[in-house]
């Protein structure tokens, strides 16, 4: 029984580090080039509404600036939630894309859930009692939605990449690798709920296991069944595995969209992105076009302070 807890204890600590090392990383590279695309979402709602910015104030360097979190909010969970963009733009990929999503994020819903039951056991909640009981209720229904959905939609999405032309001319090994093991994990976590777990409640203990190192779990271990063990094995794969991969879009897209495409900071002397874009014009480019003369010895500040090459 040790094992299983071992096992999921370094899948947390790979996902942990994963997590760290991708905004590590993000947080260190170079200043990106402005994108400049409006509307910005932290503008108050009056500017947003038709694409403005404070930069239209006369003396707007001398004023202070008003941000909206609640509008980047309010933009950013049907995005993400909801997968808006792909509603607007690919609406038959969306109803097998939305449901595998759904099924990742009520899985991070279940393990919060079961966090939370596990702690207040701990501190000596009542387990009929009803808060428990109310959490209890929240874990079963996004447990069942959960895997049901994400069974669906892994299932949906890979049939999708197998058929579609235009999905399967830019899908790589990876793309399907990613979808059948996540499609594993979903099929193993509904035929435990449908065979030994329907509420729950060995998932709960299982958690609080961790918590105890299993001193709190004598009466459950995953191997009693093999769907219950490899739900246990995936479900703690997936969560180091993800990461890893591309599909960590899922919470890097923050940085997207307040790093890039929302970032209308002004330069100002002395100010650290002045700093950033000082570091920017030193790098030396390779690039092919020949009318930028990017032979990777002259720096951007050369290449941008002197007259391109006239092309014949």
């Amino acid at each position: 029984m040790m094992g299983y807890y071992i096992f999921t204890y370094l899948c947390l600590a790979v996902f942990a580090a994963a997590v760290l090392w991708r905004i590590y990383r993000q947080l260190t590279l170079p200043a990106h080039v402005r994108w400049e695309i409006y509307p910005v979402q932290h503008e108050p709602a009056a500017k947003a509404a038709y694409g403005g910015s404070y930069m239209e104030g006369m003396n707007w360097w001398k004023d202070k600036r008003r941000r909206s979190t609640v509008n980047e909010i309010l933009y950013m969970a049907p995005e993400i939630g909801l997968m808006r963009g792909l509603w607007k733009e690919n609406r038959s990929l969306w109803w097998f894309s939305f449901p595998f999503h759904l099924g990742l994020y009520l899985m991070l819903v279940v393990f919060a859930l079961l966090l939370l039951s596990a702690i207040l056991l701990l501190l000596g909640f009542a387990e009929d009692g009803a808060v428990l009981s109310i959490i209890k209720g929240f874990t079963i229904a996004a447990g069942w939605i959960g895997v049901i959905a994400g069974a669906a939609g892994s299932l949906g999405m890979l049939y999708r990449r197998l058929a579609d032309r235009d999905l399967r001319a830019y899908a790589t090994a990876a793309d399907y690798f990613n979808l059948v093991f996540i499609l594993l994990f979903f099929v193993c976590a509904l035929l435990t709920a449908l065979a030994a777990d329907p509420f729950f409640a060995a998932a709960r203990l299982y958690i609080l296991g961790l918590l105890t190192a299993g001193a709190a779990t004598p009466a459950y271990a995953p191997g009693q069944s093999v769907p219950g063990a490899l739900t246990v094995v995936l479900g703690s794969l997936v969560a180091a595995y993800i990461p890893l991969t591309h599909m960590s879009h899922m919470f890097m897209k923050f940085f997207l969209y307040h790093k890039v495409k929302w970032d209308d900071s002004p330069l100002t002397p002395g100010s650290p992105l002045e700093s950033a874009v000082k570091q920017n014009l030193q790098y030396r480019p390779t690039w092919k076009a020949a009318h930028i003369e990017a032979d990777g010895k002259k720096t951007w500040q050369d290449i941008a302070s002197s007259a391109p090459k006239e092309m014949k």
